[in-house]
């Protein structure tokens, strides 16, 4: 289905959060950040579902000082929905890392327009990549207060591609007009992602703000 689809362009884009996270000492570098979830009463509440965030963990080489260091860094992302309104979220957890004192996560270093971008290019789910993704277009900003943090609420307007769209809603092009949700907040030594997806002609943007709100970190 088509809703699972959306969900899948978020959920699936959990290993992009742990490529960046990077640190360490010695040599040998791991890092691991806290899991992040939506609280149970706060799902049911919005109609939600999902699982305990799973883990990710990428192992990789990163230059310091002319030497290269091998390192391993965990993060996790958590996905819910609501499959009757065909939205989802995904929050993620990821270590806000440096080397001689230089951020090495480019999640930290994005704007949010890259960043979601970054995100969706990941996709590779369910008949999506980022080559299905359309133009990225800011629609608006909010703010809203998440684990005590001021933080920007950006909205983007695109339009996502499917292979398959026999059983799905869409223009004659096979295009889902999209909104999503992207924040970014630091907290602790974690960088947390928060992305909220759903169809343009769907009013979600005010429960998916609301769950961001509740998360816990």
């Amino acid at each position: 289905m088509y809703r699972r689809r959306l969900l899948g362009v978020v959920a699936t884009s959990g290993a992009v959060a742990a490529a960046g996270c990077l640190g360490g000492e010695d040599g040998a570098f791991e890092f691991d950040a806290e899991p992040a979830r939506v609280p149970d009463a706060a799902l049911s509440d919005a109609g939600y579902e999902g699982k305990e965030p799973e883990s990710f963990e990428i192992e990789q080489t990163f230059e310091v000082a002319g030497i290269e260091r091998q390192v391993s860094a965990t993060s996790w992302v958590a996905s819910y929905e609501n499959l009757e309104r065909a939205s989802s979220l995904l929050v993620a957890s990821t270590p806000d890392a440096t080397v001689a004192g230089r951020s090495v996560n480019p999640l930290v270093r994005a704007d949010d327009a890259e960043l979601l971008r970054r995100l969706l290019e990941q996709g590779g789910s369910g008949g999506v990549d980022g080559e299905s993704v359309g133009d990225l277009e800011e629609v608006g900003t909010e703010t809203r207060t998440i684990l005590e943090s001021e933080t920007t609420v950006t909205t983007f307007a695109t339009e996502v591609r499917f292979e398959d769209v026999a059983d799905a809603p869409v223009d004659t092009d096979g295009s889902v007009p999209a909104l999503v949700h992207v924040a970014t907040v630091e907290h602790g030594e974690d960088v947390l992602v928060l992305v909220g997806v759903h169809p343009r002609a769907i009013e979600e943007g005010e429960t998916q703000g609301a769950l961001m709100e509740s998360v816990e970190h």
